[in-house]
């Protein structure tokens, strides 16, 4: 098992019961929203590189809007939202509802609260809720040497062991001083 294949394994653990990292709603939402398999990383990143698009899921994340809405909102014609709304539901990314105030009226949401890129060997995106806990973790056991890693089920605990340069020492006990003293306050 590789060091990567261990933390994407620790990490994706979503049948540990919610410990202190994690509150209910985390633990729920663990399911990634699915990228339909015909789209690309490219196709994504292309939608995602495009300022009405952009503009569409912000607009559509805080409350669903018709396209005359988001027309308006962007400040382009409706012809031009709706081909970024057929582009945007075909990656997944926004789906067609109704809202109560309006149910004669097709409105459009966003799906999706995070997406993240992922450099390695290749280029990779997902998209799915957006845990930063889980992000925050992914970085840190990305960035570091891991030499051990267990879990205590009983405990709901884990043990880290891994090798750090020692300027980097005095920045992680920094950091962790300030934390602690924080949350005591």
């Amino acid at each position: 098992m590789t060091r990567r294949d261990l933390v994407d394994d620790v990490l994706s653990a979503s049948d540990e019961p919610p410990g202190p990292l994690t509150d209910e709603s985390d633990a729920a939402a663990t399911d990634e929203t699915d990228i339909p398999p015909e789209s690309s990383d490219d196709d994504l990143l292309d939608a995602l590189g495009d300022d009405v698009s952009r503009g569409v899921l912000l607009a559509c994340n805080r409350a669903p809007m018709t396209a005359e809405e988001l027309a308006e909102s962007c400040e382009v014609s409706e012809s031009t939202i709706y081909r970024r709304l057929e582009t945007l539901s075909g990656l997944g990314l926004v789906e067609r509802t109704q809202r109560v105030d309006a149910p004669s009226k097709t409105c459009y949401e966003t799906v999706v609260d995070g997406l993240s890129i992922h450099l390695g060997d290749s280029l990779r995106v997902e998209a799915g809720p957006s845990n930063y806990v889980v992000d925050a973790m992914r970085t840190l056991l990305t960035a570091i040497d891991v030499q051990q890693l267990a879990y205590d089920r009983e405990q709901n605990s884990v043990d880290v062991r891994f090798r750090l340069a020692p300027h980097l020492l005095d920045s992680l006990v920094e950091l962790y001083v300030r934390d602690t003293s924080s949350r005591e306050k």
